[in-house]
């Protein structure tokens, strides 16, 4: 490990020849699964909790990948997979890995158009959606449908479901996975700095970056997992094939029902965000818990040996209250395109801080910019998508790569994550100024629910506040930042600033699928045609 601050990478060097193509691991873990009767899958189905051994699934799968066939889907097709977690998802991802097609993983939170495109990009010649106002456009879009849902689900958008076709398979005996090298998946970087990009996803560093949490984190078969952010957010893939290799059982659960299901199941493992710790905080101090933090911590159960935070950054003091009740919260950092980059472990944990870099890896700052360089052996970007293409990228071991974060390191080696290079804004006079603290501070003392501070066309800084919905009681905005103004040097001061009374969509395409702000897309569609209000 190392916490180096005076290399910059070398733009110029030439990159290294491509290694040759990887076999792909998932279809040996995917037929693995046939003899494991004891590991399962806990999920709600239409009459409420079920359950299915791995075994099962891998025989459901198999049906399922038949009737892809069937549909053609073969080796190297590529197919949409459109919704939110549960059974339905696993075994559509499963069913492509077994016939050898390439699963286009898109959030099902993300607008139908949107989704469409992302799916047409790719080629896709079919897609599985849970949404019944999709299905129209994907056909629209030249695309076969199916429902990802369960019997019957798909009756009222007239398709057949994951459900229908795996009842009505009928069992022809042991099919194994097709054998491939190369990628098994398509996935989109988050879109927070420009329009997402879609790249696809070898097993390899998955599964390696896997090993090594087990080895940080103590996790093996005994231990039972929740899932209920959206499958088709890579880390939950990541974990959830290495369990099937593994054999951990798994609670297939969404945001509105893993506090219950928690409380069946019992899991070892949660994976969150920071958003849901700030909701089921003030969920619990709303509801007059006297210690919030332990209410939090009754909610994620009473076996919890770890529970994973990342995404976004989770406030310090929020943290420390956590960590003080004894939840066992683990601080994560790194990017979709090059996998992990920072971890908080039971050995050294910090709030407000992503940990200690890798200790598979190699971290520095570039010494003008101070953007987070990574030298990794597991990036998870095996290639770009271009022209339905997936032209490979050739990775130099030895160089440092951008993440276009930047960031700080303490003392004792943890980081920081400051926030994106693009929160740092350029004054004519020269003067960089880091605006997150700002936004924050603003919109604190604002009540904002959000806060986007950019550069205005007179060179002065601006704020854009949204707010839930007009409030005639709001106190006088200008007066309030004036005293914000008052408490920061000159240069970091907001000179004017314009108000929506509403929040931003990811609909609209302000914000991605996981709920993080566009800032070029806010500026574009609420900023520039704005009222804005000089702070005198």
């Amino acid at each position: 490990m190392t916490t180096d601050t005076d290399v910059t990478p070398d733009p110029g060097a030439a990159p290294p020849a491509a290694a040759p193509e990887p076999a792909c691991p998932l279809a040996e873990i995917v037929d693995g699964m046939a003899d494991r009767t004891g590991s399962r899958l806990f999920f709600h189905g239409p009459s409420g909790p079920e359950e299915a051994t791995f075994a099962r699934c891998r025989a459901d799968a198999g049906v399922l990948a038949e009737a892809l066939r069937g549909a053609g889907v073969g080796p190297g097709s590529r197919v949409a997979v459109h919704g939110a977690t549960g059974i339905e998802w696993v075994l559509a991802d499963l069913a492509c890995t077994i016939a050898g097609a390439l699963s286009v993983a898109l959030y099902s939170t993300a607008p139908v158009p949107r989704a469409v495109a992302a799916a047409v990009e790719s080629r896709c010649v079919l897609a599985l959606t849970d949404r019944a106002e999709a299905v129209p456009a994907f056909q629209e879009a030249g695309l076969t449908v199916l429902f990802l849902g369960p019997v019957g689900s798909g009756d009222g958008a007239g398709v057949a479901s994951v459900g229908d076709l795996v009842a009505a398979g009928a069992d022809e005996g042991f099919r194994p996975a097709h054998r491939r090298t190369g990628p098994f998946t398509v996935v989109s970087t988050s879109g927070t700095l420009s329009e997402p990009k879609l790249f696809a996803v070898h097993a390899d560093p998955l599964l390696f970056t896997m090993d090594r949490f087990a080895e940080i984190y103590g996790i093996d078969g005994r231990d039972r997992l929740l899932l209920y952010l959206p499958l088709s957010h890579l880390p939950q893939r990541m974990m959830l094939y290495w369990g099937l290799r593994t054999g951990l059982d798994f609670v297939l659960s969404d945001p509105a029902r893993f506090v219950a299901d928690t409380a069946r199941y019992d899991p070892t493992l949660h994976v969150t965000v920071p958003r849901v710790l700030e909701h089921l905080h003030g969920r619990a101090a709303a509801a007059g818990a006297p210690a919030p933090a332990a209410a939090v911590a009754a909610m994620l159960g009473s076996s919890v040996r770890s529970v994973f935070v990342g995404s976004a950054p989770t406030p310090p003091a929020l943290m420390a209250e956590l960590l003080d009740a004894g939840i066992p919260l683990y601080e994560v950092y790194g990017t979709t395109e090059l996998g992990m980059i920072g971890l908080n472990t039971p050995e050294a944990r910090k709030p407000g801080t992503v940990g200690r870099p890798i200790p598979w890896g190699r971290v520095r700052l570039d010494v003008t910019t101070r953007e987070i360089l990574v030298r990794t052996p597991t990036p998870f970007l095996y290639g770009r998508l271009v022209d339905g293409r997936v032209e490979r990228r050739s990775w130099d071991p030895q160089r440092y790569e951008p993440t276009a974060d930047a960031g700080s390191f303490d003392a004792q080696g943890h980081l920081t994550v400051l926030g994106r290079t693009r929160d740092f804004v350029a004054l004519g006079s020269g003067e960089k100024v880091f605006v997150r603290p700002i936004e924050e501070a603003v919109a604190a003392a604002t009540g904002a629910g959000l806060c986007q501070v950019g550069l205005r066309p007179d060179g002065r800084l601006g704020a854009l506040l949204f707010f839930e919905h007009p409030d005639p009681a709001r106190p006088p905005l200008g007066e309030v930042l004036t005293t914000v103004n008052g408490a920061v040097p000159g240069w970091e001061r907001i000179r004017s600033y314009a108000v929506v009374d509403r929040m931003p969509t990811v609909e609209e395409g302000c914000l991605t699928e996981t709920t993080k702000p566009r800032r070029h897309a806010i500026d574009e569609i609420h900023g520039r045609g704005a009222t804005w209000v000089a702070v005198r």
